[in-house]
């Protein structure tokens, strides 16, 4: 086969024609070494269309190192025996597309006014230089200026065993393109470089399995990162880590329809940059100018990880999945948003999203599906800041919490959220300062815990048409409870309008404005020791019921899960202040009957009695119905009194020994019986009050006197019962037994009074 020759080629180099080495089928060689001399020697001779070659055979190595060329080279469909050196070069432009064989390129520190294309070629080949004492590369372009684009559309590059293109601190004055069929087996490392241009990866293959797949740390891209699928629907499938520490995108950083995979390699030893195991996007100290979005039906296995990143924004669409169980799926630790971070309905998170520390200055949406947490916390979002709202709605949460501890946020809306932690916490927003409402209502699931520790909520807490449940208790929570809400503080009020709550909840200490709730819905078993609240109102969505109704209101205080007094007065003391003072004694008189009911089995029967005798005048709150006893124990007496026996059995004295019964003188000082006294007509008369020498005998002033204490009417002084008469003694008890039981009920009646005074 004939080779090209210098006369050949010169022809060509002066036309600026294409010089075509096809001999029939056949690539026709053309000596590297011609080449060379043209490029040093002939260059005035070469016209500014460049030396352009076409399918023919480069025989020797390329050397043009540290060489001056002022116009462009070009080879097309040409095969390489060894791979070319232009390191140190300065060139217009070179262009080595469609290549059958390229076995590699050596350029470091080359000079390109223009582009360097690469399109088509199929590069294999693993080269030492003095740019890494450990590492081979098939392509090498290390502090290399490049002020046109880097081109590799549909170029393949294999680095056998070592990295595919090295080209740390490149600068690339337009863009970098790795297009549709781009392949590449090995790193592609792009370590500090700057690229004032965008970078494409549209469509690529990258299998970085033996370590990193793409190295962009420390870069600069003044346009935007496109890791997304092309026209033809080809997707961009990376096998190996993403790093981008430290990196600054000025535009966006897209990943669309894309397969991302860690492979979880080893750290390389030497002087190269170690993988983190276990992330496939490693970008901590990120900066993104604009929007970190993934759209379309990503598949991202591994972590992706924009610890302490900058960031406009993140989205993650509807169709992604992250996939990291048992570790962090999406790591935010200490990031700055300057807008939304989004995971939309329909997304499917395997691991944690972790937000420690980071701050959000627009809206965290989480409404898509994240499950197999690290550490049992599906979102870790400790001392988080966000400065929009928290949309939880509709978010699917199973086997992990939603930590918020420490947080401070918008408002909280978790409409028709499922989480299901039955061993732990559901939704913490312990110590939390919520700038908004809390709203966990419409279809809201909760099977384990939602704590509320300590939180301040400026807003309303609403549960209207929540259902929250604890299987029981666990070593997170070892009273079981379904809600814990200890010393929150809810500045709007509390609406519990929940459909369903078991077994108990928590709100010791609590405070609100309004408490807003139908009493038969709480749970069989709650501790609202300590709650504070200010009034009333009639829950969102129910049914029009009583607000201000004291027996729903005693029924519910009386389920609490202990005693404690306190909830009672609290109920009253509003119930009182909104002028419900009857409803309000109606509490605290069940305050009492619940305080009976706790020390009952410990009091001696006195102690009963009294207590019985209390709770019949409501413990003082119902002093009539003393009356009606004083009025009873009146009629009592009057009737024993009305009996003749009865009345057979009292005496009087006139001070002059002189005895009457009520029927006259029974007898004389000197002890002389007397049967009756004779009238003018001869015949007996009785004479009951001895011609006035006593106070006549009247049965309702007598049993006035006997039952009321504070009046004094000289009956009970003047009559006693005889005991040496038939039935006296026993009168003498019952008559002595009446005033002290007109004492005891006298008594409370004026104690009643007196509390009723104290009352405010």
């Amino acid at each position: 086969m004939a080779q090209i020759e210098e006369a050949e080629l010169l022809a060509a180099c002066r036309s600026g024609s294409v010089l075509d080495g096809r001999d029939g089928g056949d690539r026709r060689p053309i000596d590297a070494a011609l080449l060379r001399r043209f490029c040093r020697q002939l260059k005035n001779d070469i016209d500014p269309r460049g030396i352009r070659v076409a399918h023919a055979t480069v025989v020797g190595q390329l050397d043009l190192a540290g060489l001056d060329i002022p116009f462009p080279l070009s080879f097309d469909d040409c095969e390489f025996d060894a791979a070319p050196v232009v390191e140190g070069a300065q060139l217009f432009g070179l262009s080595v597309t469609r290549s059958p064989r390229l076995p590699g390129l050596l350029a470091n520190g080359l000079r390109v006014r223009r582009d360097l294309d690469l399109s088509g070629s199929l590069v294999t080949g693993a080269h030492k230089t003095v740019a890494s004492t450990s590492q081979t590369s098939a392509i090498w372009l290390c502090e290399s200026d490049i002020g046109g684009r880097l081109l590799c559309i549909d170029t393949v590059i294999d680095g056998l065993g070592g990295r595919t293109l090295q080209a740390d601190r490149v600068h690339v004055g337009g863009t970098v393109r790795f297009l549709h069929s781009f392949s590449a087996t090995g790193e592609v490392r792009l370590i500090g470089a700057r690229i004032d241009g965008s970078l494409d990866l549209v469509g690529a293959h990258l299998d970085g399995r033996a370590g990193a797949a793409l190295d962009l740390g420390e870069a600069a891209v003044e346009g935007s990162v496109f890791i997304i699928a092309d026209q033809s629907g080809r997707r961009p499938v990376i096998l190996g880590q993403i790093d981008m520490a430290r990196t600054r995108i000025s535009g966006l950083l897209l990943i669309r329809d894309a397969t991302l995979e860690d492979a979880g390699a080893a750290a390389a030893g030497g002087y190269a940059r170690s993988a983190a195991p276990g992330c496939a996007l490693r970008a901590p100290r990120l900066s993104v100018g604009a929007e970190v979005a993934l759209e379309g039906q990503c598949l991202i296995t591994g972590s992706v990880d924009l610890s302490m990143s900058e960031l406009s924004g993140v989205t993650i669409g509807g169709s992604c999945v992250l996939t990291a169980p048992g570790r962090t799926a999406l790591n935010l630790t200490n990031a700055e948003l300057g807008a939304d971070l989004r995971l939309e309905a329909g997304s499917t998170v395997n691991g944690t999203v972790r937000l420690p520390g980071a701050v959000i200055h627009g809206a965290l949406v989480i409404r898509g599906t994240i499950s197999s947490p690290e550490r049992r916390s599906c979102v870790g979002a400790t001392a988080l800041v966000v400065d929009g709202d928290v949309d939880l709605s509709d978010i699917r949460v199973t086997g992990g919490r939603v930590n918020f501890r420490s947080a401070r946020l918008g408002s909280v809306h978790a409409d028709g959220a499922r989480l299901d932690n039955p061993g732990g916490y559901t939704l913490s927003l312990n110590q939390t300062l919520v700038q908004g409402s809390v709203r966990l209502v419409d279809g809201f699931t909760s099977t384990g815990l939602v704590v509320l520790n300590r939180c301040t909520i400026d807003g309303r807490l609403v549960c209207t048409g929540g259902s929250f449940a604890c299987p029981g208790p666990a070593d997170r929570n070892e009273h079981g409870h379904a809600i814990e809400a200890i010393s929150a503080t809810v500045r709007g009020g509390m609406d519990l309008g929940w459909s369903a709550v078991t077994p108990s909840v928590d709100f010791t200490d609590a405070t609100t404005t309004f408490l807003a709730d139908d009493p038969a819905t709480w749970p069989d078993r709650f501790t609202i020791s300590g709650f504070r609240y200010e009034r009333f109102e009639q829950p969102q969505g129910r049914p029009r019921a009583r607000v201000w109704d004291q027996g729903a209101r005693c029924a519910w205080l009386g389920r609490q899960s202990a005693y404690d007094a306190s909830p009672y007065e609290q109920a009253a003391r509003v119930f009182r202040q909104h002028g419900y003072a009857a409803g309000a004694e109606e509490i605290l008189m069940a305050q009492r009957r619940g305080a009976w009911q706790v020390g009952r089995t410990s009091r001696v029967l006195p102690g009963r009695l009294l207590d019985g005798v209390f709770a019949t005048i409501g413990y003082g709150y119902r002093p009539w119905r003393v009356l009606w006893a004083l009025a009873t124990l009146l009629v009592l007496v009057v009737v024993s009194l009305e009996f003749p026996a009865t009345q057979a059995t009292l005496r009087a004295n006139n001070g002059n020994g002189d005895v009457y019964s009520t029927s006259g003188l029974v007898s004389t000082g000197a002890g002389a019986p007397v049967r009756g006294t004779q009238t003018a007509a001869g015949s007996a008369r009785p004479d009951a009050c001895g011609d006035g020498e006593v106070r006549c005998f009247n049965p309702v002033l007598y049993a006035v006197d006997t039952v009321v204490p504070l009046i004094s009417l000289d009956q009970r002084s003047t009559w006693y019962p005889d005991p040496h008469a038939t039935d006296g003694t026993l009168l003498l008890w019952w008559l002595n037994a009446a005033t002290l039981l007109g004492w005891l009920l006298s008594s409370i009646f004026v104690l009643s009074l007196a509390r009723l005074a104290r009352s405010p």
